[in-house]
């Protein structure tokens, strides 16, 4: 709601009250828990723009507060300038019966501004109590969210820490298998060459079975005709 003027005219003076009812930031409240990896950065920034529009609904409820009480200023020296007044005309007029009757006029517009101007004053406290447990309430919201931040904070820290180490610990396992795979590079080399050993151990192994046949079917030949 935009800027509201009332304007309320006795005799010359003109007195001007002004209220201003500005709009009211919407804040979302969220509660309090561990942040997954993939929302962390979004739910901060919604902490600080929760924390933005409490600042900025504190400071429209105390501009409003301050109109107010110029308001109440005003009034009070639109009081007065009606007394200065009603001395001034009591001083100038001659005729005591028309000055009476003018003054109990006056005195009647007088005691109804009064009550229009109190009725006002004491609407506008309402409102200033209003106010004022609102802010309260939204000071009270702002500690709390400080309090979740440093919080979130601690535990951003402690997740950088962990990711830092979750990185050590790649490194050095990449370290590790770069190690292995050279080792096993080295280990598929040695059995290659024991592969190509064994082919010619296998064929020296045969060779030498037959000859070894050989040799014994002679030997057992030549045994028996000896022992005959």
């Amino acid at each position: 709601m935009g800027a509201k003027l009332n304007s309320t005219k006795i005799g010359g003076f003109a007195a001007k009250l002004t209220l201003s009812m500005c709009g009211v930031a919407i804040v979302t409240f969220i509660g309090s828990r561990a942040l997954g990896k993939t929302d962390t950065k979004a739910e901060i920034a919604q902490l600080k723009t929760n924390a933005q529009n409490s600042e900025f609904n504190r400071k429209q409820y105390q501009d409003n507060l301050d109109i107010v009480n110029k308001n109440i200023a005003q009034a009070g020296k639109a009081i007065g300038e009606l007394s200065n007044m009603k001395r001034q005309l009591i001083f100038n007029t001659r005729n005591v019966d028309k000055n009476e009757k003018e003054l109990t006029l006056m005195e009647q517009d007088v005691k109804r501004l009064e009550a229009k101007e109190q009725f006002k004053m004491n609407d506008e406290n309402k409102q200033i109590s209003v106010v004022e447990k609102y802010l309260a309430k939204l000071q009270a919201n702002e500690q709390k969210r400080e309090a979740n931040l440093k919080s979130y904070s601690k535990m951003l820290v402690e997740a950088q820490n962990e990711a830092k180490e979750w990185k050590n610990q790649v490194k050095q396992m990449s370290h590790l298998e770069a190690k292995l795979s050279t080792k096993k590079q080295q280990a598929e080399k040695a059995r290659m060459k024991w592969i190509a050993k064994r082919k010619d151990y296998a064929v020296q192994a045969h060779i030498w079975t037959i000859k070894a046949h050989h040799a014994l079917a002679t030997y057992n030949k030549y045994k028996s005709i000896n022992d005959e």
